[in-house]
């Protein structure tokens, strides 16, 4: 199997790099800088689990004539609309379209482009960082890639062997790997989680112990929870008993320095995927006419942040 994967950032490069180490056909799709930085120090990994240097195989986004089985999408959110001149001669030649970030408003986006029997979905379960060097930091022990078809895939007899095959090139390798069709439950139950840690910790600028440990901060969660909750309900997918006594076992424990990606990357002044993740929870609790207090402030929180950033930029 050939495997393409576009981005070697935190889930692309650690669960591409586990893949290569296992002995996997594995290419990444990179920009030149990144491809540079490959070339010269290979793809660094630090890991509870493992460190790994490796050597790994690039390509640049002009670069179209190799075939793939499948195309991985590993990168933020906000870069995703210039994907797609990409990854479109790559599924031109039938390759399938694996998107691994969070949230719905991609599988929407890639769907309408591409057609809904090459898109697949996913979910990455792992914490990881790029530190100054450029290495992919594992923050935990944690790494799980869980994918699959959509409920309405209207072509398994093209899709089912191609994930099959890459659930066996998955096996070897040093993380988790399971495949669930229809993968549509998985990705709601991650946003609403994801979403709720994400506007939490942004609007407190504060870890899920801090917050919770405060006089208001466990109720505040439960209500951030429960909006996001409404919105996965009235989308016909609410989250099991067993998964949403994970997410608050995540949610409300008062010994976690957890925080979400999203409030790094605000701490470093870089862009966020809060469009992505808390704009499109929002908009959706909107249109339904379910209580959206605390995901409009959230919202509105990460907007300000961008416009903030954006003037900083310009001046």
């Amino acid at each position: 199997m050939r495997i393409l994967i576009l981005g070697a950032g935190g889930i692309g490069g650690y669960f591409g790099g586990r893949l290569v180490e296992a002995g996997a056909d594995v290419t990444f799709l990179v920009r030149d800088r990144r491809q540079e930085l490959l070339r010269k120090a290979g793809l660094v990994i630090r890991s509870p689990v493992g460190d790994a240097k490796l050597e790994v195989r690039t390509i640049a986004p002009y670069e179209t004539d190799n075939r793939f089985d499948i195309v991985i999408v590993a990168c933020k959110a906000y870069d995703l609309v210039g994907t797609e001149p990409m990854l479109q001669p790559h599924l031109d030649h039938g390759a399938l379209l694996l998107p691994l970030l969070n949230g719905m408003a991609h599988i929407d986006w890639a769907r309408d482009r591409f057609g809904h029997g090459r898109v697949v979905g996913g979910v990455s379960l792992c914490s990881t960082t790029i530190n100054a060097e450029g290495e992919i930091v594992h923050l935990n022990d944690a790494a799980q890639l869980v994918f699959g078809s959509m409920a309405d895939q209207p072509n398994h007899a093209e899709i089912d062997p191609v994930l099959d095959e890459f659930l066996a090139t998955c096996k070897p390798a040093k993380f988790a790997s399971r495949r669930v069709d229809p993968i549509d439950q998985a990705l709601w139950d991650k946003w609403v989680m994801l979403a709720t840690l994400a506007g939490m910790t942004v609007l407190m600028r504060a870890s899920v112990g801090d917050i919770v440990s405060t006089k208001e901060g466990n109720e505040l969660m439960a209500e951030f929870l429960e909006e996001t909750i409404a919105v996965a309900t009235e989308s016909e997918y609410p989250p099991s008993a067993e998964s949403l006594a994970r997410m608050k076992k995540l949610l409300f424990d008062q010994s976690s320095t957890f925080t979400a990606s999203m409030l790094r990357d605000m701490e470093i002044g870089n862009p966020t995927e809060g469009e992505h993740i808390i704009g499109d929870m929002y908009r959706r609790a909107r249109d339904l006419g379910l209580d959206e207090r605390l995901l409009r402030v959230a919202y509105c929180h990460l907007q300000a942040y961008e416009a903030r950033r954006k003037r900083e930029k310009n001046t």
